[in-house]
């Protein structure tokens, strides 16, 4: 059936079909000129994976940018070589993290193409890979909680290295939300062979300021530790009155009383103050192509707009008739949030992860983690939310059976997860503001409106938190009291049939119970018990002991539609008012079909990958029914360091996203006003203007995606770097009616290593100052672009010790 399914939808998609036989010709290609056999990947860090030895030329570890070079088990469970593993995936080290300063997850683009990631009102907290919510994981066990990936930035002091794979996690993992893929972000490691460490600091353009503390070492021949201290302060970024300071520290002990034991445990604190980047309202082509923006303030009632009350405050309704003024260039560094918008977070990490190796062929490995976060935004445009708290416990145990021709990990998982999430965002009226002059962006509150404040009663205060407001959960399901907990037994299966065939498979049962409260209305809880199933079936065959190639079908169920912000699960409301869950929202299905080849060549100095896939999935988007998307594409990057001087790598991708509709499937767009001029339809005033009926282009995803990075070091010390990322037309909204065009950014370094312990660089972004723009969240579409800055440069001076 699923074979039929394929053969189906590859008929209607030529250019995958093409892509196939494309990606077969080049394996079969590349074995009549494979090169030297490598041997299989080495432990490189301080971790008690043991595998055979496997060298690049003289690069030091901490250096080296091959996937081939460190062991992985981020898929399957197993410590498997890379070429071995079914599934795309891109191994970013901290050398490249810190060669191209990532911040954020929306730069994960700048080194795999698989990953573009909106702006999320400029604070992301989950990636998006092929065009789709991802996960976050630390170390196998998933992270961040919340909704459309929105939350508290991410914090990337204790990360060693990440592992970004596209596609539904697999059975050892389990059902999800985010089924676009997931980022398995590394920790930090003690190190046991003596003291190293390093402090850094970094200042630049618009009041940027980060500085790094990192050091460990062994305290006796058992036990090593590893602290780690980083800070930001932007006193003046590139947007008008944004703030983010953020302080994380983080911690991890590795003990090692004997040969078959070890515990390595970790901590860490994050907080973060911060400000929400909604972007530049009232979007039109004109704006996006040419930076024009529309002016004009709100009339209602006949009024208009005075010195004392620029933007008409007072009268906004959320039917505002605006009175448009000219068009004008646009401030690039403006928003529409305003200067009283602020959020704060603070997130607590705890996770153990313990490994006992019983014998030759048996290993039995314990992960625990638990998080707390609290946080709270509120957004002057008319948004709030409060996570009061957020926090889960979640223990996977593994039983690995290695044999000549098999591995097994059969493990069983227990969550418990908590969320008490307060939402308001009836009164977001974005597009009523007009940002054109100071005087104008300081006037933004939506709480001053004559409108809300009569909706008091409607919106509610939230206890503990004067001055805030929330809708309950019979107005807007995002408002919950989650208690959410599962049981999940799973196996994986690895045969070896032959020296070069080898099959997995996989399967897995999260058996979920879900209880509800409204934390704001009187109602008793809504409660509900649910299964998810996730399966697995894979081919592996090796080529050549340098090339292979695989096939993968994964199919799970996910409970997307029932997701509510801050992790936590929507109530609906029925006629009486009493909340209620909907089961049909917690059985979405993702069925992932995937064929790739990858490749070690140049004597283990060049690593190829290549795929192409397809997805079919169920999701919801806001105001809208449960929907069919289908995302397919293909995928190409290689890595290549010849040597400890030089190291490029290069990706591409073609992702495309087909969201099929209909009249019943009306997609969410909030639109405020009278009609813009020069803007797109009005959905509300106009929604015969809306072509319900063809298939839709999902928002916020290139079509194509092509990166490259390369860096140079000289034997004298100095050395640069040039890295660049290319992205192609790009739809805003759902409809396409506002496309963002061609786009490129050209990030450019030069350094000089003065010694084994001195290091100065200076990096510049968007070399050519280019004016680029970065989608917001789709739903949103209509109401909001997000600028990026131009042309921005840092120092950083670093020691190691």
């Amino acid at each position: 059936m699923l074979g039929g399914f394929l053969q189906q939808t590859m008929s209607k998609h030529n250019r995958l079909g093409a892509a196939v036989g494309l990606a077969f010709i080049t394996t079969i290609a590349s074995a009549q000129t494979a090169a030297t056999p490598a041997t299989a990947p080495v432990a490189t860090d301080n971790s008690v994976t043991t595998m055979q030895k496997y060298e690049v030329s003289d690069v030091p570890i901490d250096q080296q940018i091959l996937p081939t070079a460190r062991p992985f088990n981020s898929v399957f469970g197993f410590d498997d070589n890379i070429l071995d593993v079914p599934r795309n995936v891109t191994i970013v080290s901290r050398q490249q993290m810190d060669d191209v300063d990532i911040t954020d997850v929306t730069q994960f683009s700048k080194l795999t193409s698989s990953s573009y990631t909106d702006s999320d009102f400029g604070s992301p907290a989950n990636p998006t890979i092929r065009g789709q919510q991802a996960d976050y994981m630390a170390n196998g066990m998933r992270q961040h909680i919340g909704d459309n990936g929105d939350g508290m930035p991410v914090d990337f002091n204790s990360l060693e290295s990440v592992n970004i794979v596209p596609g539904p996690a697999t059975v050892v993992q389990g059902a999800s939300p985010y089924v676009g893929g997931y980022v398995d972000v590394i920790t930090k490691r003690p190190f046991f062979d003596g003291t190293q460490g390093f402090i850094s600091a970094t200042t630049g353009s618009y009041g940027t300021d980060r500085w790094t503390v990192d050091v460990g070492g062994p305290i006796n021949p058992k036990l090593a530790y590893r602290f780690s201290y980083s800070g930001e302060d932007d006193t003046d970024s590139f947007w008008y009155d944004r703030i983010f300071e953020t302080t994380a520290l983080y911690g991890a002990i590795d003990y090692r009383p004997s040969e078959n034991y070890d515990l390595f445990m970790t901590g860490n604190v994050f907080v973060a103050d911060y400000r929400e980047n909604f972007g530049i309202n009232r979007p039109t082509q004109a704006l996006i192509s040419n930076g024009l923006y529309q002016t004009g303030t709100n009339i209602n009632n006949g009024t208009t707009a005075t010195a004392a009350d620029p933007q008409n405050t007072v009268n906004i309704t959320g039917n505002d008739t605006i009175a448009w003024g000219p068009v004008i260039p646009v401030d690039y560094r403006t928003s529409a949030n305003g200067p009283l918008s602020h959020a704060h977070g603070q997130e607590y990490n705890w996770q153990a992860i313990q490994t006992f190796t019983a014998s030759p062929t048996l290993k039995v490995i314990n992960n625990s983690a638990f998080a707390y976060t609290k946080r709270d935004t509120y957004n002057g445009d008319g948004y709030s939310e409060i996570d009061d708290p957020t926090w889960f416990l979640d223990n996977r145990t593994e039983f690995i059976v290695s044999t000549s021709t098999q591995q097994i990990n059969v493990g069983l998982e227990e969550r418990f997860q908590h969320d008490v999430d307060l939402t308001n965002f009836y009164f977001e009226y974005v597009n009523a503001w007009d940002l054109s002059s100071p005087s104008l962006r300081n006037d933004i509150n939506f709480q001053n409106a004559a409108a809300f404040k009569s909706s008091i009663g409607f919106f509610l205060p939230v206890p503990g938190w004067p001055g805030r407001y929330a809708n309950s959960a019979a107005q807007a399901g995002d408002t919950n009291n989650t208690e959410l907990g599962s049981v999940s037994p799973y196996v994986e299966d690895e045969w070896k049939l032959t020296d070069q065939l080898k099959l997995l498979m996989g399967a897995r049962m999260d058996f979920f119970h879900a209880a509800v409260t409204d934390p704001l209305g009187p109602y008793a809880a809504a409660s509900l018990g649910f299964a998810e199933p996730n399966a697995n079936v894979s081919l592996v065959y090796k080529i050549t002991p340098t090339i292979s190639t695989y096939g993968t079908v994964n199919f799970s169920e996910n409970y997307s539609g029932a997701l509510a912000d801050g992790g936590g699960l929507a109530l609906g409301a029925t006629s009486t008012g009493a909340p209620t869950l909907t089961r049909g929202l917690f059985s979405e299905e993702s069925k992932l079909f995937e064929y790739g080849w990858k490749a070690s060549l140049a004597n283990s100095k060049l690593f190829v990958t290549s795929d192409v896939f397809l997805q079919d999935r169920q999701s919801k988007s806001q105001g809208s029914a449960v929907i069919q998307d289908q995302y397919y594409g293909l995928e190409f990057s290689a890595n290549y360091q010849p040597n400890k001087n030089f190291y490029a790598t290069f990706g591409y991708s073609w992702i495309n996203g087909s969201i099929p509709t209909s009249p019943s499937d009306y997609i969410f767009q909030a639109y405020d006003t009278n009609q813009i001029p020069g803007g797109p339809p009005n959905p509300f005033a106009d929604p015969a203007a809306y072509p319900y009926t063809h298939t839709l282009r999902a928002p916020g995803q290139p079509l194509d995606l092509i990166n490259g990075l390369m860096q140079y070091t000289f034997n004298n010390g100095f050395g640069f770097e040039v890295n660049t990322v290319i992205t192609s037309p790009m739809n805003n909204d759902y409809w396409g009616y506002l496309v963002i065009p061609w786009q490129y950014d050209v990030d450019a370094a030069v350094f000089y290593k003065v010694d084994k312990h001195m290091e100065i660089r200076g990096s510049v972004s968007n070399l050519t100052n280019q004016h680029n723009w970065q989608p917001n969240a789709g739903v949103y579409g209509l109401e909001g672009i997000m600028s990026q800055p131009g042309t921005m440069a840092t120092i950083t001076l670093k020691y190691k010790l």
